[in-house]
């Protein structure tokens, strides 16, 4: 049976001669658990497509039967129609995951138009498909927030597993060799 070891940043920060304080290292702790919590949440986390019941019928519409897509692109169609179909609550509203709403996007910015026409039967006109992609890319806001974040949160171990604040982080002072 093999042996397998886990290596922490604490545990690489010794192998580096860093020596964190107790109280460094509870910081250290705290980020982690903070950043395993929120990533936790992500896994789960459903954003609101706002539309009416009317568009979205339209939409599942739309990537059921006039979304293009190239090869391993048929992949993200088919989850996408699954999640649709399980994201509609009673009112019609749909609550979709970050990668389903990112594919959604894809599908939407590949439609294309002349005049007033789209080239997609199920969306039919530029007016609903702008109202598509408006209700998309606000939900896309929220998947963007979330990844600043989740970028804030990395930074804060980061800095944690240095043993600096990340607040105020230590930065060599580089005006002595000017002179």
């Amino acid at each position: 049976m093999e042996e397998t070891t886990q290596t922490t940043a604490i545990d690489q920060a010794d192998t580096m001669n860093i020596s964190l304080s107790e109280v460094q290292q509870q910081a250290f702790k705290v980020a982690q658990e903070e950043l395993d919590k929120f990533d936790k949440e992500l896994e789960t986390k459903k954003y609101l497509v706002d539309l009416n019941k009317a568009d979205v019928l339209i939409l599942q519409n739309f990537i059921s039967v006039d979304a293009k897509w190239k090869f391993m692109e048929s992949l993200g169609i088919g989850e996408v129609i699954k999640n649709l179909a399980q994201s509609v609550d009673k009112n019609g509203k749909v609550f979709i995951n970050a990668v389903a709403l990112e594919a959604i996007y894809y599908y939407l910015s590949k439609v294309e138009g002349t005049g007033s026409k789209v080239d997609s039967e199920s969306i039919g006109d530029v007016e609903t498909y702008l109202k598509l992609l408006k209700a998309v890319n606000s939900a896309r806001n929220g998947v963007s927030k979330d990844n600043e974040e989740k970028k804030r949160l990395e930074y804060i171990l980061a800095c944690r597993a240095e043993g600096l604040d990340p607040e105020n982080p230590e930065i060599p002072d580089t005006s002595a060799a000017k002179e």
